[in-house]
């Protein structure tokens, strides 16, 4: 049966064909333009291929027709598969099989030779296609892990709900996101949606603004009002919210003005940690404990970094009217790697440096290294070099080599990986540099 493939963090693909040279054209294919971690697992013999399709889900297959036996003998392999996208690859001038093999689930003929890069751009159209499918760009709540599946189940149980909702979550996390999730699936949906920042807002503003007829209380009427890092506010400006909560009314009216707002709130720090003499007041404390989220850090779902890469390069194009820049699948494995204590917020940061860098380029693991081994403050900006700048071969490649270790808390197999070489290479190299600079020195 021929299906998008998974929403997740690696693609797996099987290749069943007996020419080395045809498998060898679509892996390099397929390892240049796909940008997520991918599993390609290759074979010549028809038996392998049915051992192989018996113990793994595959989310791609191609299948030489020579090699597996024919079109009948395609059918009856393509039986055992579970959901997936099949391939047929074959002489173009046997039309009776290219339709045997679509009758049979194939979602394309592929003529041999095979051309590569239409392969791979087939499969990267096909994959996107699904991933745009599964995930709620609307809401940019964008992941399929484990975490970010439990916050939509948590999500969906919420937003129903009238009572007050506290979020909470790292800096850069996506709080916001979640609150707008919120309100897009609440009955005040096609209400209001209004933001004060507590942090960066004037005392005196936030006061008006929770008690006054033209403040952001009045504007959220019939819809969500949003309290961006709640931890902030003033005693004041508590004072005034805690009113509200208590009455449903505010001043300015006579005899006062009742109002149908929600109010979900977030912070950086959990909500058991915000009361207290420094923090929120006992009783507003306990009106806004009512429901509540935590968005996961993206440390703790690193494999939604792929989804989002995918999804937030788009956005960026999008946004900035700029050529497309594609991802290699190694420079996405390398961004997987970092921890990101920026979050979200950092990671589209890095995006957007990285594709201002190298506009309509292939950004590849090497270009990568440098902006997420350094602050971002320091990232390097793009310059014309001098005669006098340019260094030899050898010490550029051990900027590189140095760089992707420490990106990766010295593990060398990781930095082997995302540098697309093997770890004795890497060894070698260090070993050759290290009698390069004992040679200078000398």
């Amino acid at each position: 049966m021929s299906v998008g493939p998974r929403s997740m963090s690696t693609v797996r693909l099987l290749i069943v064909d007996a020419d080395v040279s045809s498998r060898r054209v679509m892996r390099k294919a397929l390892e240049a333009r796909i940008a997520r971690p991918m599993l390609i697992l290759e074979t010549a013999e028809r038996d392998a291929a049915r051992v192989m399709a018996g113990k793994q889900t595959f989310d791609v297959v191609a299948i030489d027709l020579d090699t597996i036996g024919g079109p009948a003998a395609f059918r009856a392999f393509t039986e055992q598969l579970g959901p997936t996208t099949l391939y047929a690859l074959g002489d173009p001038t046997n039309v009776q099989a290219a339709v045997a093999c679509v009758r049979a689930g194939a979602a394309d003929f592929i003529e041999k030779p095979v051309d590569g890069n239409a392969f791979a751009r087939r499969v990267e159209r096909q994959f996107v296609e699904s991933i745009a499918g599964s995930v709620d760009e609307a809401d940019g709540l964008i992941g399929a892990s484990a975490a970010m599946r439990a916050l939509s189940d948590q999500i969906l149980r919420v937003a129903p709900s009238l009572g007050p909702v506290f979020i909470s979550g790292e800096a850069g996390s996506g709080k916001s996101l979640v609150a707008r999730a919120v309100h897009a699936r609440s009955r005040r949906r096609t209400g209001p949606f209004v933001t004060l920042d507590c942090a960066t807002t004037p005392t005196e503003k936030l006061v008006a603004d929770l008690s006054e007829p033209d403040g952001a209380l009045t504007g959220a009427d019939g819809g969500t009002l949003f309290l961006d890092e709640v931890g902030h506010l003033a005693d004041a400006a508590q004072l005034a919210l805690m009113r509200f909560l208590d009455t449903g009314e505010i001043a300015g009216f006579d005899g006062g003005r009742r109002l149908s707002v929600r109010v979900i709130a977030s912070s950086r720090r959990p909500l058991d940690e915000l009361s207290g003499p420094s923090g929120l007041r006992q009783d507003l404390y306990f009106r806004l404990n009512v429901l509540t989220l935590a968005v996961p850090p993206l440390r703790e779902r690193s494999e939604d970094i792929p989804a989002l890469v995918d999804v937030m390069v788009r956005q960026i194009n999008r946004d900035s009217g700029s050529r497309y820049t594609r991802f290699t699948a190694a420079a996405v494995q390398c961004l997987g790697g970092r921890g990101w204590p920026g979050n979200v917020a950092e990671l589209r940061s890095a995006l957007e440096k990285l594709m201002a860098l190298y506009p309509g380029d292939l950004v590849t693991a090497d270009m990568v290294v440098p902006i997420i081994a350094m602050p971002a403050a320091a990232a390097p900006a793009p310059r014309r070099k001098l005669p006098a700048d340019v260094k030899p071969l050898w010490m550029e490649e051990a900027r590189v080599i140095e760089e992707a270790i420490a990106a990766f808390d010295g593990n060398i197999a990781k930095a082997a990986a995302a540098l697309e070489i093997s770890p004795s290479t890497i060894y070698r190299k260090r070993r050759d540099i290290e009698e390069a600079l004992a040679l200078r020195t000398a």
